[in-house]
């Protein structure tokens, strides 16, 4: 071990998802959090294992420790973001699940007994703060960050609930990215549990910094994210093809980036609708790259929606990472996007599942650059105030109790 690490103090995250390389797409800012950790501590992260991958690493200065929970091939719960969904529609990935859980709980016990951390932090209330508070050694403090699948399913699922209680219970301290997933921890569970830190997970915001912002002229309209149910993607397609109704907009372009199990019912919507010459799906992409999309486009939408299963967009950090790449945002009022955007000032907010509204706001921002430079503006100066490095490392030192 490096000796400028004995002194650090050592915190342990447990995560059923964490960055497979640098550049995944897969929940870059758990990444990017470890990377500001390890600038005060000895920061070890607990995860799966997928095919194809070392079982120990160091990547940044993190020391990252993967368990196996089947054979190699057979590895396919994770790093998909529906996870809930294939245990729901599969006994065998039920049953695969439960050899996930039992597993992780075991590797978990095992690595806090070599390691002796002064923190656990447990990532996602379920599944992650379930296995860790199970897997606790007496006197080790857990912490538990929330980030918004995991809360907003508990409202759905009452054996969830009775997990979740648990896990909250033997909480040190807990971490909210947005004021939307505290206020259901708070109606669930009272108001004992609504103390901690509300904090979007913005750790690596400066990746996407412009030099200089102002407005683009490239007809490009662009999405990142998961091609999930909760994107309300096909809300956006709706809305666009209105758009290319008018001739005034006839030759845009928009640019789906991400993949997911929404891919062929919106490549097929998008043929039904007869905008698929418009409509690029470009899949997933690594961070370098998803950051020239971001640089080619004249506005950024997140049409986020709830679920029938209560499930929400948690904080919509791509909304941050436009605002920084210096893009006029839309989104709509789901979950904390509300939190993300101040209507009118730093982007639109439309109401979820209207494509009529959302077309709308499209328009009156396409047809009015000063609004759209004013908007950019704003919204980065509000960045830059808010989410600077240093002022979130302390934050997190702070949480943490690190000196």
């Amino acid at each position: 071990m490096d000796d400028s690490l004995k002194s650090k103090p050592i915190v342990l995250f447990n995560t059923h998802v964490y960055p497979r390389h640098r550049d995944d797409h897969v929940a870059p800012f758990m990444h990017d959090l470890a990377k500001v950790c390890s600038t005060f501590a000895r920061v070890v992260v607990h995860c799966p294992h997928a095919p194809g991958l070392p079982l120990s690493e160091n990547m940044d200065g993190v020391e990252i420790r993967r368990f196996r929970y089947a054979r190699e091939h057979k590895q396919t719960l994770a790093y998909r973001g529906d996870m809930h969904k294939q245990v729901k529609k599969s006994i065998f990935k039920a049953m695969l699940f439960y050899s996930f859980l039992r597993k992780w709980k075991k590797a978990t016990k095992k690595l806090i007994r070599e390691l002796n951390p002064d923190i656990v932090h447990a990532h996602w209330l379920i599944p992650g703060a379930y296995v860790t508070n199970k897997a606790m050694i007496g006197g080790t403090k857990l912490f538990i960050s929330m980030h918004g699948t995991d809360v907003f399913l508990i409202n759905k699922m009452g054996f969830a609930r009775r997990l979740a209680r648990k896990s909250l219970k033997s909480a040190t301290n807990l971490h909210f990215v947005s004021e939307a997933l505290q206020s259901i921890i708070v109606q669930q569970y009272g108001e004992e549990n609504g103390g901690g830190l509300v904090l979007p997970m913005v750790f690596g915001l400066e990746d996407f910094r412009q030099s200089s912002i102002g407005v683009r002229d490239t007809k490009r309209i662009l999405f990142v994210g998961r091609l999930m149910e909760v994107k309300g993607i096909d809300v956006l397609i709706k809305a666009f093809s209105r758009l290319l109704g008018d001739e005034r907009f006839c030759d845009w372009v928009l640019d789906v980036v991400g993949d997911g199990p929404e891919l062929d019912s919106l490549t097929d919507l998008s043929r039904e609708m007869g905008v698929d010459q418009n409509i690029h799906f470009h899949g997933s992409k690594q961070r370098s790259e998803i950051k020239s999309f971001y640089d080619q486009a004249d506005l950024f939408i997140l049409p986020s929606r709830t679920t029938s299963l209560g499930e929400k967009e948690g904080l919509g950090l791509v909304i941050l990472e436009a605002m920084m790449s210096g893009i006029p945002v839309i989104g709509t009022d789901c979950g904390g996007i509300k939190e993300t955007i101040e209507h009118g000032t730093t982007g639109i907010i439309v109401p979820e599942n209207d494509d009529v509204a959302l077309h709308g706001a499209m328009v009156e921002l396409l047809l009015n650059s000063e609004k759209r430079n004013e908007l950019v503006q704003n919204a980065h100066a509000e960045i830059d105030r808010k989410y600077s490095s240093e002022s979130l490392t302390n934050t997190m030192k702070k949480w943490y109790g690190v000196d």
